[in-house]
């Protein structure tokens, strides 16, 4: 199994929907459809709209994916960016699986580069989980325990940081955070920074909590409760790894922020406005023989349902950038990199120092962006054939505007 739950949380994007649901906290998002909403004790109500609400005018935004260890060629990009001296301070940061915990430091700016760089690069497996008893297992939800992962994010989550979190946040900068709703099996969007103004210990909590539900892999770490309260009654929800439905994302009303009153279209030199993707991994698969037996099959077939689920979500991101007339940018481990990695749940230094040494060049060269998404540059893999007697076609260089 070590294979197949290894690439369910290899990058893909996903940008939310309108219908997919924003929070500020434990709480379910509720709406009347005959008149005003209805608002029961204890409910906090939120729209697509209030998510932005209080947001200043977006002109540097930034994504960050899901990717497991990938993660740390994240980190080094944010550093290498840093160190180029182009970095700007991002007015909106959002971040899934293992970039919601790369999230807050980019937030906060480039005085958190080195505990993002401790972060990726001094962990080990059992600073992530811990397996439980084989003779368990068949009557457990996971395979392993995250309390390992829970006190990691405790030790990172400090209250100062959070204060700092909140601060920002009523200066109008946002910090979202994707999870999966096990029971809907549908993206929900939390609101970071309004989090972070809640008092301790239940906003301290509630923050953390988010994190690790975001980064709590299906089958590996077991799903994380919140309690939430529906007309007055109280029932839990489940939420694990939020790379299963927003491997990356942006909320839809960040690009509308962005766009206000350049109207549709708009010329992103005039409008100064810029999207930024950092994706945890490659592109593409790397290729290599499958062994024809059940779980190496079912693993190859993920694998390429993620990937491309990946590159159609860059494409997606880059046509609403394009509406709102905001400038494209997109970063991702070069595909000739050699990373020899058994399963992306397993964290082993040697090879999370060098994807953050990777992510340190792409970061210092620029970064090294595309400004168009893979699925509209030739040659990205859609292979057509009319026989079988084939031959490799030259690349094509890619225009860069």
């Amino acid at each position: 199994m070590g294979p197949l739950i290894g690439l369910a949380i290899l990058v893909g994007c996903h940008t939310p929907r309108q219908s997919e649901r924003p929070r500020t906290g434990s709480h379910r998002v509720l709406a009347s459809e005959d008149g005003p909403p209805i608002v029961p004790p204890g409910v906090v109500l939120m729209s697509p709209a209030d998510l932005v609400d209080g947001l200043r005018k977006p002109q540097h935004v930034l994504a960050l994916s899901s990717g497991g260890l990938y993660g740390a060629y994240s980190a080094g990009v944010l550093d290498g960016w840093t160190r180029a001296g182009t970095r700007p301070e991002f007015d909106v940061v959002t971040g899934t699986s293992t970039g919601a915990l790369i999230a807050p430091f980019a937030f906060l700016g480039s005085e958190y580069d080195a505990q993002a760089m401790k972060l990726y690069t001094g962990v080990r497996t059992q600073d992530i989980f811990r397996v439980r008893a084989w003779v368990t297992i068949p009557f457990r939800d996971a395979l392993a325990t995250s309390l390992p992962l829970q006190k990691l994010i405790d030790s990172q989550i400090t209250q100062e940081l959070l204060e700092r979190i909140a601060e920002e946040h009523r200066k109008g900068r946002r910090l979202y955070v994707g999870t999966t709703d096990l029971r809907t099996r549908r993206a929900v969007i939390w609101d970071m920074g309004a989090i972070a103004c809640r008092p301790c210990p239940e906003g301290c909590m509630l923050f953390r909590d988010v994190l690790l539900a975001s980064s709590s892999i299906p089958g590996v770490l077991p799903p994380v409760p919140f309690r939430i309260a529906i007309d007055g009654h109280r029932e839990t929800e489940y939420h694990v790894d939020g790379g299963i439905t927003a491997p990356l994302f942006m909320p839809p009303g960040v690009f509308e922020s962005a766009g206000a009153g350049a109207g549709a279209g708009a010329d992103p030199m005039l409008t100064k406005a810029n999207f930024y993707a950092i994706v945890s991994g490659k592109l593409y698969p790397d290729e290599g023989i499958v062994r024809r037996r059940i779980l190496p099959v079912l693993s190859a077939s993920t694998g390429a349902v993620l990937f491309a689920h990946c590159r159609a979500e860059l494409a997606n991101t880059y046509w609403q950038s394009q509406l709102a007339g905001m400038r494209y940018h997109m970063v991702a481990l070069r595909q000739d990199t050699d990373i020899q990695v058994n399963t992306a749940v397993s964290f082993d230094r040697e090879i999370m120092m060098k994807l953050y040494r990777e992510g340190l060049n792409d970061g210092q060269s620029g970064p090294n962006w595309k400004y168009i998404p893979p699925a509209l540059s030739p040659c990205d893999g859609n292979y057509a054939r009319g026989g079988l007697r084939l031959r490799t076609m030259p690349p094509v260089p890619v225009p860069v505007p």
